[in-house]
C-alpha cells in the first residue's frame, strides 16, 4: 500500500482538526430546548397595543409532545416575542410558524405593518398562510386549550387551508401571494376567513381586501365564481338550484320517480370542473373589458330526475348554466367595482395595454370607477348521470 507523502499528511491533519474545531462552534439547538410556535394569532387591545397569542408546541424526552397557548401584549411584534418568552422556560422560534391569523378589527384597519414583520424574518417562509378571524384571533387559538391538548392547532389549521386550497375550494393565502397582490398595482389580496364552530376551526368564507384593509366578505356560495375568475379550475365542484319551471322540459314524468320533490328547487351537481378565463380589453379609451369563462364538467347528481338522454337536452340544461354563471360573474364584476376592489387583476391588463408605461395606484383607482364588462360563459358537459 502506498503512503502519503508526509506533507499530504500535514495538511489532512490540519484539516481535520480545523472541521472539528468548526463543528464545535456550530450553534446548538436541541429541540427539547426550544419552543416552536405553531400558529399565532394578532388582536388590537386599546389604543397603541395589539394582543398577540402563540400556540406553541414544546418537546420533552420523558413525555410526548405538549402544546401550550401564550397570551401577551404590548406595541411591537418583537415586544410580543419578549412578554411570551417571559412565559416560557424553553426558548421560543418561528421557523415551525404554519399560519397567522389576524382579527376582523385590526383587518379593517388594516395589516400591512404586521405581516411586513413577517417578512423582515429569516426563519419564516414565505409559505405561511395568512387567514382573517371572524371575530377574534384569540378565539381561534383558544381552541387548543378547549380541546385539552387533543388537537394540534397549528398542525390542523395548515391542512385545513391546505386540502382546500388543493380541493379549489379557496385561493391560496401564502404570505408569498398576499405580497405579490398587494405590492402589484392593480390587483387587491383576498385571504379566509375562519370561524370557530363547537370546538374546531372551520373556513366560513373569504376576506376581500383594498390594499391591506378588508371591507368585504364572499359566503361559501360566491367563492367558486371569484376562482372562476382569478384562477384556474382543474377538478372543481359546484352545485347550482333552479326553479321547477325553468327545467320543466327536462323533468321526466315517470311513475317510477317521486311526484312530490323533496326540494322546492331542483338542484343540480357538477363536478370535474375544468375552467379557463379570459379578461381582455377591447376599448382601451372606454375602458371596456371583455371576460370569457369556459367550463367543462360532468353532471354528478340532481334532485329530481331529468331526461339528459338527447343531445338537445344537454345542450338546454348548459344555455341554463350559461344564463346562471352569467349573472353571478356580472354581479360579482360589479361589486368589487362599487366597492373600489380589483381582486380578479383588472389593473394588470389595462396596464399591460399601456406599452411600457406604468400607472400609480391613484390613477387606477380614478379611472376604475368608469369601467365596463361584457361577460361571455359557455359550458359544456362532457357526460352526464356517471358516479364513482
Amino acid at each position: 500500500m502506498q503512503k502519503l507523502p508526509k506533507c499530504n499528511l500535514i495538511l489532512w491533519t490540519i484539516c481535520l482538526m480545523t472541521m472539528i474545531l468548526c463543528a464545535g462552534c456550530i450553534q446548538q439547538k436541541p429541540l427539547e430546548k426550544l419552543g416552536l410556535i405553531t400558529t399565532s394569532g394578532y388582536d388590537l387591545a386599546g389604543k397603541n397595543k395589539i394582543k398577540g397569542t402563540a400556540v406553541v408546541q414544546k418537546f420533552d424526552p420523558m413525555t410526548r409532545a405538549a402544546t401550550k397557548v401564550i397570551t401577551s401584549y404590548a406595541k411591537t411584534t418583537k415586544g410580543l416575542r419578549q412578554q411570551e418568552n417571559l412565559q416560557s422556560n424553553q426558548k421560543l422560534v418561528s421557523g415551525q410558524l404554519r399560519s397567522v391569523t389576524y382579527s376582523r378589527e385590526l383587518a379593517k384597519k388594516g395589516i400591512i405593518q404586521l405581516v411586513d414583520t413577517l417578512n423582515r424574518d429569516a426563519a419564516i417562509g414565505n409559505m405561511v398562510y395568512l387567514t382573517i378571524a371572524d371575530q377574534t384571533a384569540s378565539e381561534i387559538m383558544q381552541i387548543e386549550n378547549r380541546n385539552k391538548g387533543n388537537l394540534n392547532l397549528g398542525t390542523y389549521m395548515y391542512n385545513l387551508i391546505k386540502q382546500n386550497v388543493e380541493g379549489e375550494q379557496v385561493i391560496s393565502p401564502t404570505l408569498h401571494e398576499f405580497n405579490h397582490n398587494y405590492y402589484d398595482i392593480g390587483r387587491d389580496p383576498v385571504l379566509p376567513i375562519l370561524k370557530v364552530k363547537g370546538k374546531d376551526v372551520i373556513i366560513s368564507g373569504v376576506g376581500l381586501f383594498q390594499d391591506d384593509r378588508l371591507v368585504d366578505e364572499l359566503k361559501q356560495g360566491d367563492l367558486f365564481y371569484l376562482k372562476i375568475l382569478v384562477d384556474k379550475y382543474k377538478a372543481g365542484t359546484k352545485e347550482m338550484g333552479f326553479k321547477p319551471e325553468q327545467l320543466e322540459k327536462l323533468i321526466l314524468k315517470n311513475e317510477n320517480y317521486t311526484r312530490k320533490p323533496i326540494f322546492s328547487k331542483i338542484y343540480v351537481t357538477v363536478d370535474n370542473i375544468r375552467s379557463k378565463t379570459k379578461i381582455k380589453l377591447v376599448n382601451k379609451k372606454k375602458l371596456h373589458f371583455r371576460v370569457d369563462v369556459k367550463l367543462d364538467s360532468r353532471v354528478l347528481e340532481m334532485t329530481q330526475a331529468l331526461d339528459l338522454g338527447k343531445p338537445a337536452s344537454v345542450k338546454f340544461l348548459q344555455k341554463k348554466f350559461d344564463q346562471q354563471m352569467k349573472k353571478k360573474v356580472e354581479e360579482l364584476l360589479l361589486r368589487f367595482k362599487e366597492l373600489g376592489i380589483d381582486p380578479v387583476g383588472l389593473g394588470n391588463e389595462y396596464e399591460a395595454h399601456l406599452r411600457g408605461k406604468t400607472i400609480t395606484k391613484e390613477e387606477w383607482d380614478r379611472v376604475y370607477k368608469d369601467v365596463t364588462f361584457d361577460v361571455h360563459v359557455k359550458n359544456t358537459i362532457e357526460r352526464t348521470g356517471v358516479i364513482d
